[in-house]
Protein backbone atom coordinates (compact mmCIF):
# COMPACT_ATOMS: atom_id res chain seq x y z
CA UNK A 1 0.00 0.00 0.00
CA UNK A 2 2.80 2.44 0.82
CA UNK A 3 4.58 1.55 -2.41
CA UNK A 4 1.42 2.26 -4.35
CA UNK A 5 0.94 5.58 -2.56
CA UNK A 6 4.56 6.56 -3.07
CA UNK A 7 4.34 5.59 -6.73
CA UNK A 8 1.15 7.58 -7.13
CA UNK A 9 2.69 10.64 -5.52
CA UNK A 10 5.79 10.29 -7.71
CA UNK A 11 3.69 10.08 -10.84
CA UNK A 12 1.63 13.09 -9.74
CA UNK A 13 4.80 15.08 -9.06
CA UNK A 14 6.24 14.04 -12.42
CA UNK A 15 3.02 15.17 -14.18
CA UNK A 16 3.04 18.52 -12.36
CA UNK A 17 6.66 19.08 -13.36
CA UNK A 18 5.89 18.28 -16.98
CA UNK A 19 2.85 20.57 -16.89
CA UNK A 20 4.92 23.43 -15.42
CA UNK A 21 7.61 22.92 -18.04
CA UNK A 22 4.98 23.03 -20.80
CA UNK A 23 3.57 26.31 -19.45
CA UNK A 24 7.06 27.79 -19.22
CA UNK A 25 7.83 26.82 -22.80
CA UNK A 26 4.53 28.30 -24.03
CA UNK A 27 5.13 31.60 -22.25
CA UNK A 28 8.72 31.79 -23.55
CA UNK A 29 7.63 31.86 -27.19
CA UNK A 30 4.89 34.06 -28.65
CA UNK A 31 5.22 32.42 -32.09
CA UNK A 32 3.19 29.24 -32.68
CA UNK A 33 5.47 26.29 -33.26
CA UNK A 34 4.84 22.93 -34.78
CA UNK A 35 4.39 20.31 -31.98
CA UNK A 36 6.51 17.17 -32.01
CA UNK A 37 5.60 14.34 -29.64
CA UNK A 38 8.54 13.19 -27.50
CA UNK A 39 9.24 9.55 -26.68
CA UNK A 40 9.21 8.31 -23.10
CA UNK A 41 13.02 8.29 -22.99
CA UNK A 42 13.18 11.84 -24.41
CA UNK A 43 10.67 13.02 -21.79
CA UNK A 44 12.83 11.53 -19.07
CA UNK A 45 15.95 13.22 -20.46
CA UNK A 46 14.08 16.50 -20.74
CA UNK A 47 12.95 16.28 -17.10
CA UNK A 48 16.52 15.61 -15.93
CA UNK A 49 17.93 18.57 -17.88
CA UNK A 50 15.26 21.14 -16.90
CA UNK A 51 17.12 22.34 -13.82
CA UNK A 52 20.43 22.69 -15.70
CA UNK A 53 18.69 24.60 -18.51
CA UNK A 54 17.04 27.01 -16.06
CA UNK A 55 20.37 27.68 -14.34
CA UNK A 56 22.04 28.30 -17.71
CA UNK A 57 19.29 30.71 -18.79
CA UNK A 58 19.59 32.61 -15.53
CA UNK A 59 23.32 33.04 -15.99
CA UNK A 60 22.82 34.27 -19.58
CA UNK A 61 20.53 37.05 -18.40
CA UNK A 62 23.40 38.65 -16.50
CA UNK A 63 25.02 41.53 -18.45
CA UNK A 64 28.35 40.72 -20.07
CA UNK A 65 30.53 43.57 -18.92
CA UNK A 66 33.28 42.80 -21.41
CA UNK A 67 30.92 43.16 -24.42
CA UNK A 68 28.42 45.72 -23.10
CA UNK A 69 27.76 48.75 -25.33
CA UNK A 70 25.06 51.41 -25.23
CA UNK A 71 24.67 51.23 -29.05
CA UNK A 72 23.06 48.04 -30.32
CA UNK A 73 23.87 46.49 -33.68
CA UNK A 74 20.41 47.50 -34.90
CA UNK A 75 21.07 51.12 -33.97
CA UNK A 76 24.41 51.04 -35.77
CA UNK A 77 22.71 49.64 -38.85
CA UNK A 78 20.06 52.34 -38.72
CA UNK A 79 22.71 55.06 -38.44
CA UNK A 80 24.65 53.67 -41.40
CA UNK A 81 21.46 53.47 -43.46
CA UNK A 82 20.57 57.03 -42.52
CA UNK A 83 23.98 58.28 -43.61
CA UNK A 84 23.63 56.55 -46.97
CA UNK A 85 20.26 58.11 -47.74
CA UNK A 86 20.29 61.31 -49.87
CA UNK A 87 19.38 64.60 -48.27
CA UNK A 88 15.63 64.93 -48.68
CA UNK A 89 15.97 68.72 -48.80
CA UNK A 90 18.06 68.59 -52.00
CA UNK A 91 16.39 69.44 -55.29
CA UNK A 92 16.03 66.20 -57.23
CA UNK A 93 14.99 65.63 -60.84
CA UNK A 94 15.61 63.59 -63.96
CA UNK A 95 16.32 64.89 -67.45
CA UNK A 96 14.50 64.03 -70.63
CA UNK A 97 14.94 65.12 -74.24
CA UNK A 98 12.46 67.38 -75.99
CA UNK A 99 12.58 68.33 -79.67
CA UNK A 100 11.30 71.50 -81.30
CA UNK A 101 10.60 71.13 -85.04
CA UNK A 102 9.17 73.63 -87.49
CA UNK A 103 9.88 74.60 -91.14
CA UNK A 104 13.21 72.85 -91.46
CA UNK A 105 14.31 73.71 -87.92
CA UNK A 106 15.07 70.96 -85.38
CA UNK A 107 16.35 71.87 -81.92
CA UNK A 108 16.82 69.22 -79.24
CA UNK A 109 17.01 70.44 -75.66
CA UNK A 110 16.76 68.98 -72.13
CA UNK A 111 13.82 69.33 -69.79
CA UNK A 112 13.46 68.47 -66.12
CA UNK A 113 10.90 65.89 -65.08
CA UNK A 114 9.85 64.21 -61.81
CA UNK A 115 11.38 67.11 -59.90
CA UNK A 116 10.94 67.42 -56.14
CA UNK A 117 9.74 71.01 -56.65
CA UNK A 118 7.23 71.34 -59.50
CA UNK A 119 7.27 75.15 -59.52
CA UNK A 120 11.06 75.19 -59.82
CA UNK A 121 10.86 72.54 -62.52
CA UNK A 122 8.52 74.70 -64.61
CA UNK A 123 10.70 77.79 -64.25
CA UNK A 124 13.93 75.97 -65.13
CA UNK A 125 12.27 74.26 -68.10
CA UNK A 126 11.12 77.61 -69.48
CA UNK A 127 14.67 78.94 -69.12
CA UNK A 128 16.15 75.89 -70.85
CA UNK A 129 13.77 76.10 -73.79
CA UNK A 130 14.11 79.86 -74.25
CA UNK A 131 17.92 79.70 -74.21
CA UNK A 132 18.00 76.75 -76.61
CA UNK A 133 15.65 78.51 -79.05
CA UNK A 134 17.68 81.76 -79.04
CA UNK A 135 19.91 80.27 -81.74
CA UNK A 136 17.17 81.52 -84.05
CA UNK A 137 18.45 85.05 -83.36
CA UNK A 138 21.19 84.25 -85.88
CA UNK A 139 18.56 83.69 -88.55
CA UNK A 140 15.71 86.03 -87.66
CA UNK A 141 13.41 86.32 -90.68
CA UNK A 142 15.70 84.20 -92.90
CA UNK A 143 13.98 82.07 -95.53
CA UNK A 144 15.25 78.76 -96.86
CA UNK A 145 16.82 77.84 -93.51
CA UNK A 146 17.78 74.33 -92.54
CA UNK A 147 18.87 74.11 -88.91
CA UNK A 148 19.68 71.12 -86.75
CA UNK A 149 20.93 71.46 -83.17
CA UNK A 150 21.60 68.75 -80.58
CA UNK A 151 22.72 69.01 -76.95
CA UNK A 152 24.96 67.34 -74.36
CA UNK A 153 24.86 67.78 -70.57
CA UNK A 154 28.42 68.19 -69.26
CA UNK A 155 27.55 68.83 -65.61
CA UNK A 156 24.45 67.81 -63.66
CA UNK A 157 23.75 68.08 -59.92
CA UNK A 158 20.96 69.25 -57.57
CA UNK A 159 22.59 72.69 -57.66
CA UNK A 160 23.99 73.28 -61.12
CA UNK A 161 23.37 72.32 -64.73
CA UNK A 162 25.68 72.91 -67.70
CA UNK A 163 24.36 72.22 -71.20
CA UNK A 164 26.24 72.40 -74.52
CA UNK A 165 24.48 72.86 -77.87
CA UNK A 166 26.11 72.08 -81.21
CA UNK A 167 24.75 71.91 -84.72
CA UNK A 168 24.69 73.31 -88.23
CA UNK A 169 22.64 75.96 -89.91
CA UNK A 170 22.41 76.35 -93.66
CA UNK A 171 20.68 79.07 -95.63
CA UNK A 172 19.77 78.23 -99.20
CA UNK A 173 22.34 79.71 -101.58
CA UNK A 174 25.10 80.18 -98.95
CA UNK A 175 28.64 79.03 -99.71
CA UNK A 176 28.70 76.67 -96.73
CA UNK A 177 26.78 75.83 -93.55
CA UNK A 178 27.53 77.49 -90.22
CA UNK A 179 28.92 75.30 -87.44
CA UNK A 180 27.14 76.45 -84.29
CA UNK A 181 28.05 76.13 -80.64
CA UNK A 182 26.46 77.72 -77.57
CA UNK A 183 25.79 76.84 -73.93
CA UNK A 184 23.42 77.36 -71.03
CA UNK A 185 24.61 77.20 -67.40
CA UNK A 186 21.97 77.34 -64.67
CA UNK A 187 22.16 77.92 -60.94
CA UNK A 188 19.35 75.53 -59.92
CA UNK A 189 19.10 76.87 -56.37
CA UNK A 190 18.26 80.39 -57.56
CA UNK A 191 17.01 79.46 -61.05
CA UNK A 192 19.38 81.89 -62.73
CA UNK A 193 21.58 81.67 -65.77
CA UNK A 194 25.29 81.81 -64.95
CA UNK A 195 27.59 83.62 -67.38
CA UNK A 196 31.38 83.64 -67.57
CA UNK A 197 31.66 87.11 -66.04
CA UNK A 198 29.75 85.84 -62.98
CA UNK A 199 32.50 83.39 -62.04
CA UNK A 200 35.80 84.77 -63.35
CA UNK A 201 37.56 88.13 -63.39
CA UNK A 202 37.13 88.92 -67.08
CA UNK A 203 40.10 91.23 -67.52
CA UNK A 204 43.51 91.43 -69.18
CA UNK A 205 45.11 89.22 -66.54
CA UNK A 206 42.71 86.44 -67.52
CA UNK A 207 43.59 86.93 -71.21
CA UNK A 208 47.25 86.46 -70.31
CA UNK A 209 46.41 83.29 -68.38
CA UNK A 210 44.33 82.04 -71.30
CA UNK A 211 47.35 82.31 -73.59
CA UNK A 212 49.38 79.94 -71.41
CA UNK A 213 49.46 76.14 -71.49
CA UNK A 214 47.01 76.02 -68.58
CA UNK A 215 44.25 76.25 -71.21
CA UNK A 216 44.48 73.28 -73.55
CA UNK A 217 42.65 72.83 -76.87
CA UNK A 218 39.93 70.18 -76.70
CA UNK A 219 40.25 69.25 -80.36
CA UNK A 220 43.78 67.96 -81.12
CA UNK A 221 43.49 69.43 -84.65
CA UNK A 222 43.34 72.91 -83.14
CA UNK A 223 46.81 72.52 -81.64
CA UNK A 224 48.43 73.94 -84.77
CA UNK A 225 46.13 76.97 -84.65
CA UNK A 226 46.34 77.40 -80.88
CA UNK A 227 48.50 80.52 -80.79
CA UNK A 228 46.45 82.30 -83.44
CA UNK A 229 43.14 81.38 -81.80
CA UNK A 230 44.27 82.54 -78.38
CA UNK A 231 45.57 85.83 -79.77
CA UNK A 232 42.08 86.64 -81.07
CA UNK A 233 40.47 86.45 -77.59
CA UNK A 234 39.47 89.82 -76.13
CA UNK A 235 38.15 91.08 -72.79
CA UNK A 236 34.97 92.19 -74.58
CA UNK A 237 34.39 88.62 -75.75
CA UNK A 238 34.70 87.40 -72.17
CA UNK A 239 32.42 90.07 -70.69
CA UNK A 240 29.70 89.44 -73.27
CA UNK A 241 30.07 85.65 -73.25
CA UNK A 242 27.21 83.20 -72.84
CA UNK A 243 24.47 85.27 -74.44
CA UNK A 244 22.64 85.05 -77.76
CA UNK A 245 20.77 88.29 -77.11
CA UNK A 246 23.30 90.65 -78.67
CA UNK A 247 23.40 89.24 -82.20
CA UNK A 248 24.10 92.05 -84.66
CA UNK A 249 25.02 94.59 -81.95
CA UNK A 250 28.21 95.63 -80.20
CA UNK A 251 27.24 93.14 -77.47
CA UNK A 252 27.58 90.25 -79.91
CA UNK A 253 29.89 87.49 -78.70
CA UNK A 254 30.49 83.99 -80.00
CA UNK A 255 32.21 82.97 -76.76
CA UNK A 256 30.47 80.40 -74.58
CA UNK A 257 31.39 78.67 -71.33
CA UNK A 258 30.68 75.18 -70.02
CA UNK A 259 31.63 73.19 -66.94
CA UNK A 260 32.50 69.56 -66.25
CA UNK A 261 33.39 67.65 -63.08
CA UNK A 262 37.07 68.51 -63.46
CA UNK A 263 37.36 71.55 -65.70
CA UNK A 264 35.94 74.75 -67.15
CA UNK A 265 35.78 75.11 -70.92
CA UNK A 266 35.62 78.27 -73.05
CA UNK A 267 34.54 77.99 -76.68
CA UNK A 268 35.47 80.85 -79.04
CA UNK A 269 34.11 81.59 -82.47
CA UNK A 270 36.58 80.83 -85.26
CA UNK A 271 36.82 80.76 -89.03
CA UNK A 272 35.10 78.12 -91.12
CA UNK A 273 38.54 76.71 -91.97
CA UNK A 274 39.10 75.57 -88.38
CA UNK A 275 35.54 74.39 -87.81
CA UNK A 276 33.68 77.57 -86.89
CA UNK A 277 34.60 77.41 -83.20
CA UNK A 278 37.36 76.15 -80.91
CA UNK A 279 37.20 75.10 -77.26
CA UNK A 280 39.88 75.30 -74.58
CA UNK A 281 39.71 73.82 -71.08
CA UNK A 282 41.48 74.46 -67.81
CA UNK A 283 41.45 71.96 -64.93
CA UNK A 284 40.13 73.39 -61.68
CA UNK A 285 43.29 72.26 -59.92
CA UNK A 286 45.42 74.26 -62.37
CA UNK A 287 43.40 77.47 -62.09
CA UNK A 288 44.91 80.17 -59.86
CA UNK A 289 42.63 81.52 -57.13
CA UNK A 290 42.88 85.09 -58.46
CA UNK A 291 41.21 83.93 -61.67
CA UNK A 292 37.88 83.40 -59.92
CA UNK A 293 35.35 86.08 -59.09
CA UNK A 294 34.68 85.05 -55.48
CA UNK A 295 33.45 81.60 -54.46
CA UNK A 296 30.31 81.44 -56.58
CA UNK A 297 31.52 78.69 -58.87
CA UNK A 298 32.66 76.59 -55.91
CA UNK A 299 29.27 77.03 -54.26
CA UNK A 300 27.60 75.77 -57.44
CA UNK A 301 29.95 72.86 -57.98
CA UNK A 302 30.11 72.07 -54.25
CA UNK A 303 33.85 71.72 -54.42
CA UNK A 304 36.55 72.95 -52.06
CA UNK A 305 38.64 75.75 -53.49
Amino acid sequence: MKKTTILGVSLLSFSLILSACGQANESASSEPEKKVEATADEKSETNDSETQSDETNDSNTEPNEANSDDTTSEEVGEEASSEAEPDASEFSYTLKEEVYTENGVTISYPQLTNASDSAKQDEVNDLLFNEAYKVMNFYDGTEGLTLEVDYAVSYESPYFLSVQYAGTGYVEGAAHPNNLFYTTNIDLENMQQIRLKDVINADESFIELFKTDAFKPVNPHHKEFEKELKENATVTDLQNADSLDGIGTDQHSETFTYFTESSMGINFGASHAVGGHAAFEINYEDAPSEMWNGDKIWDLLKKDQ
